[in-house]
């Protein structure tokens, strides 16, 4: 470092002196002062403890604002039931789990309404005809009832030629009132039509039907 000469320094406290600035004191150092107003100053900043920023004041007129509250901050609360998380979901809906459980049930169904079928024989049978269109007039048994018995042999004994017997059942009864049939060597004589009310069975059954009847009535009553 360059010292300042002593002529510059006596030049410079004469000046000072002149001016009123305590020339006669001798001058520090200006390293020296520096030095030692920085150390002078650090532990008192280092001491001192930091100051919370002010607030800033409040406007005029201005609505608070809510307090800040001191402290630990409170624990959230609870979601409610209606926003949790209801954990995995399958991705389908519980309307089509019970679809699900009745399509296979359904399949075995479908595909067993295309394989054979028996269907039930609806063949009427004699004596199904005998009762549907005759034992209301002739008795379930042919025992004879509004109409005269056909049953124990009473349509043999009348009709000894079972050809006779179909026309009788083809043609009905209807147009003959009063009239006898039959045949006349039968015991107690011919039959007379007294009633008139058994229709002519052409149309209602067929030939084979109408046979089946006769011989029914002749060899099963």
């Amino acid at each position: 470092m360059t010292q300042v000469p002593d002529h510059l320094l006596e030049r410079s406290r004469a000046r000072r002196a002149a001016l009123g600035l305590g020339g006669d004191a001798p001058e520090a150092p200006p390293a020296a002062a520096a030095g030692d107003a920085g150390a002078a100053q650090a532990p008192a900043m280092a001491e001192a403890p930091l100051a919370a920023p002010a607030p800033a004041p409040a406007r005029p007129g201005a609505t608070p604002g809510p307090a800040t509250p001191s402290g630990p901050p409170a624990p959230a609360a609870p979601l409610p039931d209606y926003v949790r998380d209801p954990g995995p979901k399958s991705g389908i809906p519980y309307w089509v789990m019970p679809i699900l459980l009745i399509l296979p049930l359904w399949a075995i169904v479908y595909m067993g309404s295309f394989g054979e079928r028996v269907l039930p024989d609806a063949t009427p049978t004699p004596a199904g005809l005998y009762t549907t269109y005759c034992a209301a007039c002739h008795g379930a048994a042919g025992q004879g009832g509004v109409g005269p018995a056909v049953g124990g042999g009473e349509s043999i004994a009348t009709f000894p030629d079972e050809e006779d017997h179909v026309t009788w059942v083809v043609e009905g009864s209807s147009t003959k009132r009063g009239q006898p049939y039959g045949d006349p060597s039968r015991a107690g004589g011919q039959r007379v039509a007294t009633s008139g009310g058994m229709p002519g069975f052409a149309g209602i059954l067929t030939d084979e039907e109408i046979r089946q009847v006769v011989a029914y009535e002749r060899n099963d009553l």
